[in-house]
């Protein structure tokens, strides 16, 4: 099975420095060009099924993929952002020290945010179906940048610390990476 792992287009949020969460945000102009400009990439790659988590911005970025392809879309809670609790909405730029070190931890249940560990254990749970569930020999999948960076960790299995950013993999808006499990 071929996989195509990608992170949603740029949203008006991305482009504003505001952190979005389980945010129901729509692509920017930008982020709709972006994704318009990968959909002609893979034109001629044969996606079998998209899943894609169902928040707005993803689901975009999968419809405007699928305009090449015509295939069935499927939504998939496991591939959702993780949840930013009290930080969503909130610009980066405003946050005070304590509140970023809050931020990039994702420990204190205070902030009533998704911890990393909860994050990575539902990539796992999806990369699990995947393996063992899914039937199709082509699948785009569009998520979020840390779920697509756990996700990929887990295909690769390269190391992950959750308490080291520095370990995680990034995905830039709309980009497309490629594995074979």
């Amino acid at each position: 099975m071929k996989i195509y792992l990608m992170r949603h287009g740029l949203t008006v949020w991305n482009e504003k420095g505001r952190s979005q969460g389980h945010s129901q945000n729509r692509l920017s102009s930008t982020g709709k060009k972006q994704v318009e400009e990968k959909a002609k990439d893979y034109s001629n790659v044969k996606f079998d099924i998209i899943y894609a988590s169902p928040l707005m911005r993803t689901m975009q970025t999968a419809n405007i993929m699928n305009k090449y392809h015509n295939v069935k879309i499927i939504k998939n809670d496991l591939l959702i952002e993780i949840d930013r609790g009290i930080f969503a909405g909130k610009y980066f730029k405003d946050l005070s020290e304590e509140e970023k070190v809050l931020f990039n931890s994702s420990t204190d249940a205070s902030c009533k945010m998704e911890s990393y560990q909860q994050v990575f254990d539902r990539a796992k749970q999806f990369v699990d179906f995947l393996k063992h569930e899914c039937k199709y020999d082509n699948v785009l999948v569009v998520t979020h940048e840390r779920v697509a960076s756990f996700i990929t960790h887990i295909l690769t299995g390269t190391k992950l610390d959750l308490n080291d950013k520095k370990s995680f993999i990034s995905y830039s808006n709309a980009e497309i990476k490629e594995f074979i499990i």
